[in-house]
């Protein structure tokens, strides 16, 4: 099972990295982002989104936070973002003797949806958000290899953070509401929060430009 979970992961990151080559690039071929700049501009943009929240409204995302675990609509829809993200990388992936298979992919992807939905419901937002920062890594970390310059190694970090993070929701999601209590008591731990989230992604719109 370990092996099969392994291979799926690195073959999820090489149909990702794939095809963000192939959608980047226009029709004379010409590159306009690699993939490790699009997926560094994707971690760039959440962590302005989050830290505008989080020196803009720090109660209001305190407030949030702690109702995140059990709410219900905010755990669906990230179980819903995963499901059909990893059902989209396996679809991606050349499967061999299990192509002719694909079609299916889609119609398990939406029943085991509503299957997580139905039975998973305790703590789901922790535990989707934990399945969403597990995918992310791996075309992250299949493009970071493929860069030439020594700097790709800044996202590669970046990518195995997020997997030991992905890893704590999953395994214990009760994590989450202890973490924002750890680390966000009051609104002056927000700002504070808000003004190193936007440094790192400043810092990450910089490589993008620069480097990547």
């Amino acid at each position: 099972m370990w092996l099969d979970m392994l291979a799926v992961y690195f073959f999820s990151g090489h149909a990702t990295s794939t095809y963000c080559i192939r959608i980047l690039k226009t029709e004379t071929g010409d590159e306009v982002l690699s993939a490790l700049a699009a997926w560094t501009l994707v971690l760039a943009v959440l962590l302005t989104t989050e830290s505008v929240a989080l020196l803009a409204a720090p109660k209001r995302v305190r407030y949030w936070l702690e109702r995140f675990p059990r709410d219900v609509w905010s755990g669906r829809l990230l179980a819903g973002a995963a499901v059909l993200w990893a059902a989209w990388v396996v679809y991606m992936m050349p499967l061999g003797r299990f192509e002719p298979w694909k079609p299916l992919v889609w119609p398990v992807a939406l029943f085991l949806a509503a299957f997580i939905w139905y039975y998973m419901d305790e703590l789901l937002g922790p535990r989707a958000l934990g399945a969403l920062l597990l995918l992310y890594p791996a075309p992250v970390l299949f493009a970071a290899r493929l860069h030439p310059s020594p700097w790709s190694v800044v996202m590669s970090v970046l990518a195995y953070v997020c997997v030991v993070m992905g890893l704590a929701l999953l395994l214990g999601p009760y994590w989450f509401r202890l973490a924002v209590t750890r680390l966000l008591p009051s609104d002056r731990h927000c700002r504070i929060w808000g003004v190193i989230d936007l440094a790192l992604a400043v810092f990450l719109y910089g490589l993008i430009i620069l480097v990547y």
